[in-house]
């Protein structure tokens, strides 16, 4: 992510969306009241046709605001884009009506500007954040068995699961020569989607999984590929080559020595200090919207997570309510932390209402 332009004095930040990553971090930022500026397509009737289809219409890019009703991140293989609905209040008068409903397709590579009436200390950290995490290597995962691959890369805020396969090696194979041959095709399919994928991306390759098959595809690789700058560790993990495999290696001291202020790792780690303190009974937690905005006030939370959902609102808290909170978590000092509504922790944060804190110390409160 790029941030072109801040100007706090109208309220206004240019950015340009770098990264499939950035796209969701601006669905994060932008919600409902901001207005936003962005060029975008719309298709007009030609002068003097009578809005007949075909040919009487032509897509004309231009540049329109609206202010903003609601937006959804759309991530896909093919492409990846935010998509911004709303009532126009900016435009050419001549291909557009001021007050009717356009949506605005924000792409990579795409630049956009967000007007807020006020923009938090909040807000303005997760872009600072943003710009910084573009700067941080990624790290490619491999989890390996004998019979299948899962491979992996891992930036500052998720893990893109690329591809899973198997290895086409027969254990009831009576030739070893043949095992083995079958074994140097696997490792070979391997090399191939480590190169297309990978090495475009990051030089840090973390590899795991049970037995000796990790080692072997380690030296395998160092021999096999350009040594400049490649950089192959090896993680701990009892898990075969698949997607557990590849989030069991996201625990693993490995990878904390290489990435341990990933805000992906440091968010796990909360959640498992969180979940330390129920079973301990400590009673220095909170979860759910009701219970958490009650003590708010108090200063006695260091750290508030809670699933992106709720920025742009939920049946709980409207998000004039949901601002609010994080105003006073910001006031008192204490620590907020998002988290993907589409991520492996979010499914533990909904078990507790979407939303946990960490608490400076014990709190006797009724709910």
């Amino acid at each position: 992510m790029r941030i072109i332009k801040s100007d706090l004095r109208t309220n206004q930040v240019i950015i340009r969306a770098e990264t499939p990553t950035d796209l969701y971090i601006l669905s994060t930022i932008i919600v409902n009241g901001d207005r936003v500026i962005a060029k975008t397509s719309r298709r007009v009737r030609r002068a003097g046709t009578e809005g007949r289809s075909g040919d009487e219409s032509q897509r004309i890019t231009m540049i329109i605001g609206i202010d903003v009703e609601g937006q959804i991140f759309q991530e896909s293989v093919a492409s990846n884009r935010l998509r911004i609905k709303g009532r126009i209040f900016k435009g050419p008068e001549q291909h557009v009506s001021i007050g009717s409903y356009h949506t605005i397709n924000v792409g990579l590579s795409d630049t956009i500007t967000i007007f807020k009436t006020e923009w938090s200390r909040y807000y303005l950290k997760i872009l600072e954040d943003a710009e910084n995490a573009s700067k941080k290597p990624k790290i490619g995962l491999i989890a390996v068995d004998t019979n299948d691959v899962c491979i992996g890369i891992l930036d500052n805020y998720q893990l893109n699961v690329l591809f899973q396969e198997k290895s086409g090696v027969s254990r009831k194979h009576s030739k070893a020569k043949v095992r083995k041959e079958q074994s140097s095709t696997f490792f070979g399919s391997i090399i191939e989607l480590v190169q297309r994928s990978l090495l475009p991306e990051t030089k840090n390759i973390l590899i795991g999984g049970p037995g000796f098959v990790k080692e072997r595809l380690a030296d395998y690789l160092r021999n096999s590929l350009p040594k400049e700058n490649l950089n192959i560790v090896i993680g701990s993990s009892s898990s075969g080559g698949n997607r557990i495999g590849l989030f069991e290696l996201m625990k693993s001291e490995a990878l904390d020595k290489l990435a341990k202020d990933f805000q992906i790792l440091v968010e796990q780690r909360d959640i498992d200090e969180f979940l330390q303190r129920i079973s301990k009974g400590t009673g220095d937690i909170a979860y759910g919207y009701s219970h958490i905005k009650q003590i708010a006030e108090t200063g006695v939370i260091e750290t508030l997570l809670l699933i992106d959902s709720y920025l742009h609102g939920t049946n709980q808290a409207p998000v004039s309510d949901i601002q609010d909170l994080l105003k006073t978590i910001e006031q008192t000092k204490g620590k907020l932390v998002v988290i993907s509504s589409q991520s492996d922790s979010a499914s533990q944060l909904k078990t507790f209402g979407g939303m946990i804190a960490l608490l400076r110390y014990a709190l006797s409160w009724e709910a």
